[in-house]
C-alpha cells in the first residue's frame, strides 16, 4: 500500500486496480457502459457537494433521467455520509475513500471502497445482510420506525437511516465485500445499482 505522508493511507492504487480490471475492459470495448467518475482521497463533509456536482455533470452526458440521477445521488450523499461517520481515521485526521460511478447494462452502480476496524466492519456487514433480507415495503417501515424512534447521536445523526435510505433506492441488495488490508485494517467495498 502506499503512504503518501506520514501515517496517510492512499486508496488510489486500489482503485487503479480496480479501474483496470478485466471487468471494466469488457466495458469499455466499443460500448457506452464502464466508469463514468471516479475519485480517491480524503473526504469530509465539504467534499460532498462537489462530488455531487462532478456526478450530475458525469450522469448528465450519459443522458439519464432527472429521477435516476436524483436517486444515485442521494446515493452517493448517504454512502459518502456513512464513510465520514464510520470509516478508519488516519493520523493525519483524514478519511480516505475510493468511489466509482459505472455505467452499466442495469442502471448506475456506485461502488465506495473505505478503510474500517474489524469490528466496525464486521457490524456494517450484518446492518447489510439484514436490510438485504426486507422488501422495499418493509424497507418504508423499518425507516418509518428508525425516523420515529429519533435515536440520535451527535456526531452521526440518525442511527442506521443512511444504510436504509440506500437500500430503499438501490436496485435488488447492497454488495459488500470485506478484504484484509496491508494496514491491518479491512478493505470494505459497497455496491449500490440504481435501476433506470
Amino acid at each position: 500500500m502506499e503512504m503518501t505522508r506520514k501515517g496517510h493511507l492512499s486508496l488510489l492504487p486500489l482503485l487503479q486496480q480496480r479501474l483496470h480490471g478485466p471487468a471494466s475492459q469488457q466495458a469499455n470495448a466499443g460500448s457506452s457502459f464502464g466508469v463514468v467518475l471516479s475519485f480517491a482521497g480524503a473526504v469530509d463533509g465539504d467534499m460532498i457537494p462537489h462530488l455531487v456536482q462532478l456526478a450530475e455533470r458525469s450522469l448528465g452526458q450519459l443522458g439519464t433521467s432527472r429521477k435516476e440521477t436524483k436517486r444515485a445521488m442521494s446515493v452517493l450523499i448517504e454512502i459518502v455520509q456513512n464513510v465520514i461517520h464510520h470509516g478508519h481515521i488516519d493520523e493525519r485526521g483524514d478519511n480516505s475513500v475510493f468511489l466509482t460511478l459505472e455505467h452499466t447494462p442495469l442502471g448506475i452502480q456506485l461502488h465506495c471502497g473505505n478503510l474500517m476496524d474489524a469490528a466496525a466492519a464486521s457490524d456494517l456487514g450484518e446492518r447489510i445482510g439484514r436490510l438485504n433480507n426486507h422488501s422495499h415495503a418493509e424497507l418504508r417501515k423499518v425507516y418509518i420506525d428508525v425516523l420515529c424512534q429519533g435515536e440520535q447521536h451527535p456526531d452521526r445523526g440518525n442511527a442506521g437511516l443512511g444504510l436504509i435510505s440506500i437500500a430503499k433506492r438501490s436496485e435488488g441488495p447492497i454488495e459488500f465485500l470485506i478484504e484484509p488490508h496491508p494496514s491491518g485494517l479491512k478493505l470494505v467495498t459497497l455496491t449500490s445499482t440504481v435501476k433506470r
